[in-house]
């Protein structure tokens, strides 16, 4: 059975219209349309449509099986994950986590992530056709 990045989409088609359990958050507004952020790319923001998600995952399911590349589009999703910090008691996103922060020094050029800047170039495309598409997000449907 082939992995593709579709797990995120059957999350987003069944999540619940109510959204009464999102912990509220200063950055983080819902709406009967659901969730509105003002901060950067990295955050979740109005605008991703269904059919948006669902292009950027037929692009990675394009990239992984012309590349062959599963492999290290999953190391690039866990090391971008792999900042949470539990112990801090900041709002998000200053906990770290999967936040597509991994693309940005000093991170990208921490030893443990050599090479995940060829992941983070073969994903680019994706971002360019679909802009509204966090990088957070492309980084973890490439690893789904």
């Amino acid at each position: 059975m082939k992995t593709t990045a579709a797990g995120l989409l059957i999350l987003a088609a069944s999540a619940p219209t109510s959204l009464a359990f999102v912990r509220p958050h200063p950055h983080v507004v819902s709406t009967a349309k659901g969730i509105l952020a003002a901060t950067s790319d990295t955050a979740l923001h109005a605008g991703v449509s269904v059919d948006d998600l669902k292009g950027a995952r037929d692009v990675i399911d394009e990239i992984i099986d012309k590349n062959e590349c599963g492999p290290i589009l999953v190391r690039l999703a866990w090391h971008d994950s792999g900042t949470f910090d539990k112990d801090i008691d900041d709002e998000w996103p200053a906990a770290g986590g999967a936040d597509g922060s991994i693309r940005f020094d000093p991170e990208i050029k921490h030893g443990a992530n050599a090479g995940l800047k060829i992941a983070l170039n073969l994903l680019k495309p994706v971002k360019k056709k679909y802009p509204s598409v966090s990088y957070a997000d492309i980084f973890q449907m490439g690893s789904a």
